[in-house]
């Protein structure tokens, strides 16, 4: 007899009717390149133009290769006619591209462009104005004014653009077909926009609610699946507290294990471990079993008072293996940042609160509550465990990580919806070295920023963000901004 299928709230077994079966894997994006040169021009020079632009055309698809890495370039070639052009778009459009990088190698008339765009006008483009170096050659003939005339045709055809009103936010990047700077802009918007289609298809758990009073916090999932992407799945606590009460000693003892080897633990006894062991086991499989991506767990009151522990050691373990980004208090805004950052960098962020200034550093001092990757630690080898210092009715000390971030440049980031609609901060900071870790019994930082400080919270206090903060190492800044943009939201730039 066939499995009766149930929704995902009762069933029993693993298929499940209101969710997919498998998690949707983050594919490969397909990138279609489609590059120009003009047939008329073959022969008045037909000894080297033609072999020179395709030369030149082969440098901007190999480097555009070489930047994207795992990700695929589909190159018809070099396109000289209507009928190449309407090849090419064929093509393009067979293989389903998700983007299109165009590229004139000469002065070419718009109606090719716009025969091969026609076949694949629902992707966004950009138009990269390239010539064979970045001087002027003084000694030059007509020939190489050929090879260098493609500012011309972009200029002729974005200006076409404008009158069919294709493309209102094309994306243009300037340089010779060896610029690295130019690829590198390149690279990011393409990474960019390939974060902003995975978050289409991220399934973001929220277990509890928004944290009471946290207003700041609260979401409309409608809005969210139509603006930022991610669909939000409300898991009962009773599917988490379930997976508790299973989890097999054999699991929970091998992270005891890891926990007692890779850790300074003080403080705590070995019920203490032996719940928060636990918990990861447990959030683990609700994770799984559930097919999510990522997850937002109240733990306060009723979840730590149920389980005994802290989420803390789950979470911090889980943000170090990078399979699943988690965190706390309902905070799914901020939770879809750290998605969207871990995609960016391959690093899911830190995980932070708004704290006290320093006018004479230019900082801030940020705070949270005991987990992130642990790498971000200035030295793993002083990083402590101890107890909770934030007791919400659990019995027992908890499991909580001190220590400090280690310095570096970072990108702070968070949205809001308000009542223009929703918005994204984001600020390029400084990590400070911290000689010794901050003795508080939590996670803390020291952020320098660029703006003077008192008028830099001043501003951020009145634009109105979330008391929240994501930090994540590098600069993420231009990536997030062109995300914002893929989203149709405002940015909020410092």
């Amino acid at each position: 007899m066939s499995e009766i299928i149930e929704s995902f709230e009762t069933a029993k077994g693993n298929l499940f009717g209101d969710l997919l079966t498998t998690r949707v894997a983050s594919k490969k994006l397909k990138v279609g390149l489609i590059t120009l040169g003009f047939f008329e021009y073959w022969r008045m020079f037909p000894e080297t133009l033609k072999a020179n632009v395709t030369a030149d055309m082969t440098c901007v698809y190999n480097h555009l290769r070489n930047n994207l890495d795992l990700d695929e370039v589909i190159w018809p070639g070099l396109i000289d006619t209507l009928d190449a052009a309407e090849a090419a778009g064929k093509e393009l459009a067979s293989q389903q591209v998700d983007l299109i990088v165009y590229v004139a190698g000469t002065y070419c008339p718009d109606y090719m462009a716009i025969q091969a765009l026609e076949h694949v006008r629902h992707v966004p483009v950009v138009l990269f104005n390239t010539q064979h170096h970045n001087k002027i050659n003084l000694d030059t003939n007509y020939e190489n004014i050929l090879r260098n005339s493609a500012l011309i045709a972009n200029l002729q055809l974005a200006a076409t653009f404008r009158k069919m009103g294709w493309y209102p936010d094309l994306k243009v990047v300037v340089g010779s077909i060896n610029d690295h700077a130019a690829f590198e802009e390149m690279t990011k918007y393409i990474r960019a926009y390939k974060a902003y289609l995975s978050l289409k298809t991220t399934n973001i758990g929220v277990i509890g609610h928004v944290f009471r009073g946290m207003y700041d916090f609260e979401f409309d999932k409608t809005m969210i699946k139509g603006t930022l992407g991610p669909n939000i799945i409300s898991i009962q606590v009773d599917h988490l507290l379930e997976q508790f009460s299973k989890a097999e000693d054999a699991e929970i003892e091998t992270i005891i294990e890891q926990t007692k080897n890779r850790f300074n633990i003080v403080g705590l006894n070995e019920d203490d471990i032996y719940k928060s062991s636990k918990f990861y086991v447990a959030l683990k499989n609700t994770l799984e079993r559930f097919r999510l991506d990522a997850l937002t767990l109240l733990g306060q009151h009723y979840v730590e008072q149920k389980t005994g522990t802290t989420s803390y050691l789950a979470n911090t373990m889980m943000h170090e293996e990078g399979k699943w980004v988690v965190n706390t208090e309902g905070d799914v805004h901020g939770l879809i940042i750290m998605t969207l950052m871990n995609m960016l960098s391959g690093k899911v962020p830190a995980y932070a609160e708004w704290g006290e200034y320093d006018e004479e550093l230019n900082a801030l001092l940020m705070v949270h509550h005991g987990y992130a990757n642990t790498e971000y630690a200035t030295d793993r080898s002083t990083v402590k465990v101890n107890r909770s210092p934030e007791q919400w009715g659990l019995q027992g000390a908890g499991f909580g990580f001190e220590y400090t971030l280690k310095p570096g440049e970072v990108t702070i980031s968070h949205l809001i919806i308000d009542a223009e609609g929703y918005k994204m901060l984001i600020v390029k900071g400084q990590a400070l070295h911290i000689e010794k870790n901050i003795p508080c019994e939590e996670i803390t930082a020291v952020i320098q920023f660029g703006t003077p400080i008192k008028p830099f919270l001043a501003s951020l206090i009145k634009e109105g963000f979330a008391h929240h903060c994501i930090i994540g190492y590098g600069d993420l800044t231009e990536e997030l901004s062109y995300v914002a943009d893929f989203m149709g939201i405002r940015k909020v730039i410092y």
